[in-house]
């Protein structure tokens, strides 16, 4: 026969899986109304494709940014986004809300993969860290040197084309 004391801990344990459940589906792609998220300012749709010696490139890092280069601006403003298996990609500013802030902007892209380096017989008390290997050409990595920019504005459409060469 069970007793209070030993459904004590389910109860607890319950409550606290059910709290945690709600706190991580409030945010999943809600949007949010408070004092904070009304002081951002507005964002635009902005697309986009991205290309490689006439190729879409699947699984890259499109990142926009904006302000001066060496991080002291307090008014830039970033934008990122991924893009799929035709190159296609779509910015967000914030997690909750699609598109950018108007603006001028560098663009960095960047895609890696990894190569595992576990040799054949392998010693168990070492870690064998992945090489990080660039896809594309150093220079899309950095916004300075890309030689990428974009202009998002109210209006749009917004919408980029980037054709990279290696």
């Amino acid at each position: 026969m069970n007793t209070r004391s030993e459904w004590k801990p389910r109860i607890a344990l319950t409550a606290l899986l059910v709290a945690v459940s709600g706190i991580g589906f409030a945010g999943c792609g809600r949007r949010v109304d408070d004092k904070w998220t009304r002081m951002r300012p507005p964002v635009y749709p902005a697309t986009g494709v991205v290309e490689c010696d006439g190729q879409p490139v699947a699984g890259a890092m499109v990142t926009f940014l904006s302000g001066k280069d060496d991080g002291s601006d307090p008014q830039a403003q970033m934008a990122y986004g991924q893009t799929d298996s035709s190159g296609r990609f779509r910015l967000r500013r914030f997690p909750e809300y699609e598109g950018a802030v108007a603006g001028d902007y560098r663009v960095s892209v960047t895609k890696v993969e990894y190569s595992d380096t576990t040799p054949p017989n392998p010693d168990p008390e070492r870690h064998y860290p992945p090489i990080e290997k660039s896809v594309l050409p150093d220079r899309y990595r950095d916004g300075n040197t890309s030689g990428l920019t974009a202009t998002v504005t109210s209006d749009g459409p917004n919408t980029f084309r980037f054709a990279l060469e290696r």
